[in-house]
């Protein structure tokens, strides 16, 4: 349990969740896994072990600067989960695990693969603007639009959205860029008449289109969040364990304030429980 241990354990994870998830998906597709080449960068390998097929310079440059868009995020609903089941002295891969398992909530996991469904069922819908309209007026949401702390476009949307362009050019697939950018500009005009000028695409919104022109199946988006973000969550991990932030390593232990009916210090009477449920019926 030392640090450099701890840094050991790290890499691994690094290295091998991307494996994982291809092998994973090479299983389901009737392939056989394929070993990593040590030729080839981070993403270009992943690549490569998901089709089989090296990939070119830019699709694997475009899928690295991905990964460290999504590398870390402050203390999102996973980082926290990490830091809070590593701060009992649980083993790194325990704390991962619970990074992980937070993801398959839909408030933290799997956003952008909701966009890319969206878009699909969109794809030859004539009126972008009315679709939009309606789904507000619903009191639906538009998927990718609005983040938790950003009150205006998400830095990191922006990147993705130059890079959408870029690949929708290069791959003859310039309508999801197109329907995409469609979605972007009437919501945001909607939202702003209607004084919600904060909402705005998130980093969501644009991977999604991203991922599916470089030909990720829509249900591996929120596994390759986790390839991206483990290396966020061993660093919250390591500076956990090891007290670097805080001087040393701490318990999380939330204080909670009871605001239900309460009698008092002194007040309480013992009723007996068949007494209250007959008062309940």
């Amino acid at each position: 349990e030392s640090r450099s241990a701890n840094v050991r354990m790290a890499t691994r994870l690094i290295a091998r969740i991307p494996a994982v998830v291809a092998a994973w998906h090479r299983i389901r597709t009737d392939r056989d896994p394929l070993p990593p080449d040590d030729s080839l960068p981070h993403a270009a390998n992943f690549l490569w072990q998901l089709f089989g097929e090296k990939p070119d310079e830019a699709t694997a440059k475009d899928l690295d600067c991905c990964l460290i868009l999504h590398a870390d995020h402050t203390f999102n609903a996973s980082t926290f989960a990490c830091r809070e089941v590593c701060s009992t002295r649980a083993h790194m891969y325990a704390a991962v695990a619970a990074g992980i398992a937070a993801l398959s909530g839909s408030l933290h996991g799997g956003a952008n693969a909701r966009v890319m469904a969206m878009l699909l069922a969109l794809e030859h819908v004539a009126d972008i603007e009315k679709w939009v309209k309606d789904q507000i007026d619903a009191g639906e949401r538009i998927m990718g639009m609005g983040h938790a702390v950003y009150k205006t476009m998400d830095p990191r949307a922006k990147y993705l959205k130059s890079m959408a362009t870029r690949l929708g050019r290069d791959k003859g697939m310039e309508k999801w860029d197109r329907l995409s950018k469609t979605i972007e500009e009437v919501a945001m005009a909607e939202f702003d008449r209607r004084g919600k000028s904060e909402i705005r695409p998130n980093v969501d919104f644009y991977s999604a289109p991203v991922y599916h022109m470089m030909g990720i199946p829509r249900d591996l988006f929120t596994p390759i969040f986790a390839i991206s973000r483990v290396s966020g969550w061993c660093s919250h991990i390591i500076e956990e364990k090891f007290g670097e932030a805080q001087g040393k390593p701490m318990l999380y232990r939330p204080q909670a304030e009871y605001v239900g009916n309460y009698c008092g210090l002194m007040g309480c009477e013992y009723e007996p429980l068949d007494r209250r449920k007959d008062e309940a019926e």
